[in-house]
């Protein structure tokens, strides 16, 4: 499933999902823009404050008369040179007016330096209230994002075959879905717009220093290439450890769920101690690549940090020297000081960027390994909507494999009418589950085809095929909610009293209302609290409920004990009543009164007929039967009613017997 691809490309198609929002992208772009140029004004102000300061002072030291006197018109000169900070000329005009017209006896420094504290603060605030607004909308847009990936990733998921959860852990789907996902909004969206929002800083500071002194925004600039080059070569190397690290978290969540669902199995053969060393590898595992990670991070910061501070002592050095020349105002270099740090800051940011896009790609092709699997069963183009059937149901020359070098069924030909009951029966191995799964199109026949009412299954919508269609299960599967919500899962809108009718007719309303809170009783994951006998009759009730015209059982009586079989076969018998059921037998007796009963070994029918029919032949059946017989008759004999469900799964593996000279049938209707 995995293939190389570029991070570019990778990053590319992940930041399309921003399409569908660009109007937001639009305004935080804006957003950011003001946003940056605002965050650098203040600076300036400081500069300003400090040659105002200086040039007061220096005109009380000259100034042999009144202290106070009225310094030069040219507010925006110092030394007789014209000032380099921008934002001097506007401030200081506004200044003087306002000292002019209404402060015109107090000390014009003063008003001065109180108008530029007044204008420090409301930029600061207002720089406050766009950042707000910015954060607001960014924390809004990347949630969107998360929300939008996980619907199509889940989507995707449920489209697939099921061969594809067959051979493929739970847990690594689980880790994909939540902990991939959830790591893009904090390596995406907020690392994308503190980078742009940087980028536009550093094009405002990178205008202002120009304008202050090139000299010395030339020096300062001059070790961007070589942070560029540390930021690259220790990104490279980053992203191949979160990758590993991604997988070795699946494969950590995946021996969780599988340890937390098979608790009473690893209690019971008191292997707690195994469990935790293999835990413990895993764990050490992730601890080792976490470390990896640490250790590279840590490093990139040091030498980022070293290759800055070199350019800013010497920035510092020259700066101080032309200062002393006169070549520079004091106030000028107060602000390149600060400017120099907040030119390096984008800079040194964009390895942290760097990082985060590292391990943002790290997920993002696993997310995107999941998205371009492709699904193998979907509604053809020209598919079409199945109307309601009466349930026939034929297989024609049907052949399956899971893989091309093994046939798991061989020219399978069987026509089922409305309200019979099809048994298959057979060794394990045979191919009767595989037979049921192709029917609701969980897998595609390799060759052939099945018709439902003359229409090819291939050719009609998933949705409206399997909707006439019930599973009942050997091991049934009942979510963690419920019992009145799991047997209302085949009909969402069902009135409480047809639930209940479903249940009475399933023989499972006495012990539900017997429950703490009947109906509304939680049932634990995997109905937990409850027996396997009670599992089954919900499922079955879930399945009365769906009244669907064609129902597939997985014989669900060869785990309980007999009193819990008469009951479960009792509600059986309600439910395939007038509906084409096809029955995967593990107890022979149940099935004595089937339509017909086909025996398959090594994917092939080999028999099919009437109970009495196939005993007659002597063939496979009678051999499977005669065996599971006599095995009932010993447990009898012996008195041991209990080993009654442990026989029957004993005999119901594949026996020891020659079928070569069994009587073929590759076609029967």
């Amino acid at each position: 499933m995995k293939k190389e691809v570029s991070s570019k490309s990778t990053y590319i198609r992940l930041l399309g999902y921003l399409k569908p929002y660009w109007y937001k992208s639009v305004i935080i772009l804006m957003l950011s823009a003001v946003s940056a140029c605002i965050a650098v004004l203040p600076t300036q102000i400081l500069g300003i404050a400090v040659d105002e300061i200086r040039m007061a002072d220096r005109f009380i030291k000259t100034t042999p008369g009144n202290p106070h006197e009225e310094k030069p018109s040219d507010t925006n000169s110092f030394y007789g040179q014209k000032n380099p900070i921008p934002l001097s000329r506007p401030l200081l005009t506004a200044s003087h007016s306002i000292q002019k017209h209404w402060f015109e006896g107090y000390n014009p420094t003063i008003v001065t330096l109180a108008f530029l504290a007044v204008s420090f603060i409301l930029m600061h605030t207002f720089h406050s209230g766009i950042t707000l607004v910015h954060g607001f909308i960014t924390s809004e847009l990347g949630q969107r994002l998360i929300y939008d990936m996980r619907n199509q990733l889940y989507g995707h998921i449920q489209r697939f075959p099921l061969q594809y959860f067959e051979n493929t852990k739970t847990g690594d789907i689980m880790s994909r879905l939540m902990n991939d996902v959830n790591s893009l909004e904090q390596a995406v969206v907020g690392p994308v717009i503190t980078f742009i929002t940087d980028m536009f800083k550093f094009g405002w500071i990178l205008y202002f220093c120009l304008k202050l002194d090139w000299q010395l925004t030339g020096i300062a600039l001059f070790v961007c290439p070589f942070i560029s080059l540390c930021t690259y070569n220790f990104g490279t190397r980053i992203r191949k450890v979160f990758r590993s690290l991604r997988d070795k978290t699946a494969e950590l969540n995946s021996l969780i769920q599988d340890n937390i669902s098979g608790i009473r199995v690893i209690a019971g053969f008191a292997k707690e101690a195994e469990e935790m060393e293999r835990f413990r590898n895993r764990n050490y595992e992730n601890y080792n690549l976490y470390v990896r990670i640490l250790k590279l991070v840590s490093a990139l910061r040091p030498i980022v940090d070293l290759i800055t501070e070199t350019g800013a002592v010497v920035v510092i050095c020259l700066g101080g020297y032309k200062v002393l020349q006169g070549q520079l105002s004091a106030g000028t270099f107060v602000i390149f000081f600060p400017y120099l740090q907040m030119m390096y800051s984008p800079i040194t940011g964009l390895t942290r960027f760097y990082n985060q896009v590292q391990r943002a790609i790290a997920s993002t092709e696993r997310i995107f390994e999941i998205l371009d699997t492709p699904c193998d069963l979907k509604d053809a183009p020209t598919s079409i909507a199945l109307p309601p059937v009466s349930g026939v149901v034929e297989f024609k020359h049907v052949h399956f494999s899971y893989s091309p070098d093994t046939e798991v069924l061989t020219d399978i030909n069987i026509i089922a009418h409305p309200g019979q009951m099809i048994a298959f029966v057979g060794p394990s191995g045979s191919g009767k589950t595989t037979l049921t799964k192709l029917i609701p199109r969980f897998y595609d026949p390799t060759k052939g085809g099945i018709f439902i009412d003359g229409y090819n299954i291939r050719e009609v919508k998933l949705h409206s095929l399997r909707r006439q269609m019930a599973m009942v299960l050997q091991e049934p599967f009942l979510f963690n909610d419920t019992v009145k919500a799991n047997i209302a899962y085949a009909r969402s809108d069902a009135l409480d009293k047809e639930i209940e009718e479903a249940a009475r007719a399933a023989n499972a309303h006495d012990f539900i209302i017997e429950l703490p809170k009947g109906y509304d009783s939680l049932i634990g994951e995997r109905g937990v609290k409850l027996s396997g006998g009670q599992k089954q009759r919900i499922a079955i009730a879930r399945a009365i409920l769906a009244n669907p015209r064609i129902l597939i059982l997985d014989e669900a009586t060869s785990s309980v004990d007999t009193e819990t079989e008469q009951l479960i076969q009792n509600a059986i018998y309600r439910l395939v009543k007038n509906r084409t059921t096809f029955v995967i037998a593990h107890r022979l007796s149940t099935i004595l009164h089937a339509d017909v009963i086909v025996a398959l070994e090594k994917g092939r029918i080999v028999e099919a007929g009437l109970h009495h029919e196939l005993l007659a032949r002597g063939g496979l059946y009678k051999k499977l039967f005669e065996m599971q017989f006599n095995a009932r008759e010993k447990v009898k004999r012996e008195g041991d009613e209990a080993a009654t469900t442990r026989a029957d799964a004993v005999i119901t593996q594949e026996p020891a017997i020659d079928l070569h000279n069994a009587p073929q049938y590759s076609k029967w209707s």
